[in-house]
């Protein structure tokens, strides 16, 4: 047998992970430095997003799981003498990957198991679309070489397109630096961002939220490779429901769209912060 693990960032709901019985290492929230709550477990993207608007000041940090939270679900596993498959947010936003990987190795001194541990390159539905492949693959027997060799292939094709209201969060956090903040604030222009490869840089600035939002269908979609069916695409949103659903809708009408808009988990709403839209494609078929 196979257990599919991930950590919180994935952004998958909780019915699907429970429904395919997939193992979730939630990463922790920081709140006014001294109080820590699981994500998605002890805090909601609801309850954090209140916060933000109902506080200009406001800030939230991000600790990564430890290599103890992963040894919690690997051994489970382990006892259950499954073999894992564990996907992690891009390891150059964050130590998920490292954890998971300390993990794997104290597991493995201790029982008899078979365990990859898969950077995604990306996060939220991005990671999660690699997941659902894993799931459908599992179901169809295929073994744990095939699994992983298919979705380390396909995650080389996913791109993320970041639209934020403010780049502060992101420079809080400490996943870009304080110039380039300077630089996508100038003169009230909305950052968009890409994440590809695992690296997250900024790639546009365009003047008010409806023509950036224009042009993130439009960057989105010029990555389609139309010779390709096996595009999936997804659309998430930060208390942005309105033009996450217009975004939605248009891209549904001739594209593959596995999952519904979904609400970026609370991990990824630290950084993002609220107002945001993010939307993934990810090639299928190689």
């Amino acid at each position: 047998m196979i257990k599919i693990i991930s950590d919180s960032a994935c952004d998958l709901k909780k019915a699907y992970t429970e429904q395919n019985n997939i193992g979730i290492v939630p990463f922790n929230i920081i709140i006014n430095e001294d109080t820590s709550l699981k994500d998605k477990i002890e805090i909601q993207s609801e309850e954090l997003l209140e916060m933000m608007k109902n506080d200009s000041q406001f800030f939230a940090k991000t600790s990564q799981p430890s290599p103890d939270d992963y040894k919690i679900e690997f051994e489970k596993a382990a006892k259950q003498d499954c073999d894992i498959i564990c996907f992690t947010i891009t390891s150059e936003l964050s130590g998920s990957f490292q954890s998971a990987e300390i993990a794997k190795k104290i597991i493995q001194e201790q029982y008899d198991v078979d365990i990859r541990i898969v950077d995604s390159l990306s996060a939220s539905l991005g990671q999660g679309i690699l997941i659902k492949k894993a799931v459908e693959m599992v179901g169809e027997n295929k073994s744990l070489d095939e699994i992983e060799d298919y979705v380390n292939k396909i995650k080389l094709t996913g791109k993320i397109f970041l639209l934020v209201d403010t780049l502060k969060y992101l420079e809080k956090g400490g996943r870009i630096s304080k110039s380039k903040r300077l630089i996508g604030n100038a003169l009230s222009l909305k950052p968009i961002l890409k994440l590809e490869d695992g690296k997250l840089d900024i790639v546009d600035k365009v003047i008010g939220k409806k023509r950036a939002i224009k042009h993130l269908l439009k960057l989105i979609k010029s990555e389609k490779n139309n010779a390709s069916r096996g595009n999936e695409f997804f659309v998430v949103h930060a208390d942005s429901k309105q033009e996450a659903s217009e975004i939605y809708n248009e891209l549904k009408s001739e594209n593959n769209l596995p999952f519904d808009i979904e609400l970026i988990s609370p991990v990824l709403v630290c950084h993002s912060g609220n107002g945001s839209i993010a939307v993934g494609i990810v090639n299928t078929e190689i």
